[in-house]
Parts: structure tokens; sequence; C-alpha cells
């Protein structure tokens, strides 16, 4: 007895029939993607910096330890904002005190409040008559969000993925609609005796 190559499954033959609306879905969602992630780019940064001082200190004398270092206050400054902001040294004694939000002028706003925290906070600290300082010496500026062209072309591929799932459910979905005659294996036909 000689082997059938097995015929297509069904879904495979529907598709195939309808793959001029698959690709034309695909790259109607991959045009979609790069259109969205244009008109939506991420979110807007802004940024503070700051200088802070540590109290001077007589020589041999023991001035209020890690209570005195930018990192004590900034652990004090994300315990007030605990998303979006980040300080961070720049060089020497120079601080920068960032902020991501939705919107330039939110960011902005929070950026400046944390830069305002931190002086504040470092201002509030007194040892043995000894006090740090800080001081904003550049104010918060506003950025936007830009989309470089690898998000732009990461959301034309998850569109494009979109797309395609999309054209081949409408495919199988017209594909179910049509009718196809029932077929007969070869050599049997309709009352045919054996």
């Amino acid at each position: 007895m000689s082997e059938q190559v097995p015929d297509l499954p069904r879904s495979v033959q529907i598709i195939g029939r309808y793959r001029i609306l698959v690709a034309f879905m695909a790259v109607l969602g991959f045009l979609g993607g790069i259109v969205f992630g244009a008109l939506n780019p991420p979110v807007s940064g802004s940024k503070a910096l700051v200088v802070f001082a540590a109290p001077s200190c007589p020589a041999g004398a023991i001035c209020g330890g890690p209570m005195f270092s930018p990192a004590y206050i900034q652990v004090r400054v994300l315990k007030t904002f605990p998303s979006g902001v980040q300080v961070k040294p720049v060089t020497g004694n120079v601080l920068s005190v960032s902020a991501v939000a939705g919107t330039p002028a939110q960011a902005q706003a929070t950026a400046e409040a944390a830069a305002r925290t931190f002086v504040a906070d470092a201002g509030s600290l007194s040892y043995l008559g000894e006090q740090p300082s800080a001081q904003i010496i550049q104010p918060a500026t506003r950025t936007t969000g830009t989309t470089t062209p690898k998000q732009l072309l990461g959301d034309g591929l998850l569109g494009g993925v979109i797309g395609l799932l999309i054209g081949i459910i409408a495919a199988l979905a017209g594909g179910q609609t049509s009718i196809d005659p029932v077929a007969l294996p070869r050599g049997r036909g309709v009352g045919a005796t054996t």
C-alpha cells in the first residue's frame, strides 16, 4: 500500500486563502504601533543640582558620623518621595536630585520639592553645635520625554504581531462561513459496490 501525504490542516488552508488579508492586518498593526508610540512618548524627567557641605571639625574631634553624610539625607528624602525620585552623586559634593512623572510640569515640581526637602533635612541635623549645609545650585529644569527609533520599532513590531493575530482570527472566522464540498475517498462513489 502506498502512503498518502496528509493534507494541510484546514486552518492552515484557510489562512493561506486569506493571506492578503492577514498580511494587510499585520502591516496596518505595524503602522498603528509606530503612530501610537510616536503620540505617547515615555515619561518626562527633571533634574536639580544640590551642593552638600559637611560641617568642619576640629582636628581629633568626632563630628556626627554617618548622620552628616549625603547618603543619610538621601534616605530621608526617598522616604518622603518613595517613587520616581533619585538622588545620585555627580562630582565631589554635588548631588543630582531627579524625578520622573507623566508630564514635564509634574516632573519639575517633584524634582524641586525633593531638592527643597534635601536642603531642609540637611539644615535640620545638628550634633554638638555642628550642622551640615546644602544649597540648590541649579533649579529643576523641564525635559520632555522623547521616543527613540528603537522604541518606535518595538512599538511597531508589537502592533504588527497584534495585527497579524487579528488577521488570522478574521481569516479563520471568514473561512468557517464557506461550505466546502465533502471529499469522498477515491474509488468510492455514491451507491458504488466493492
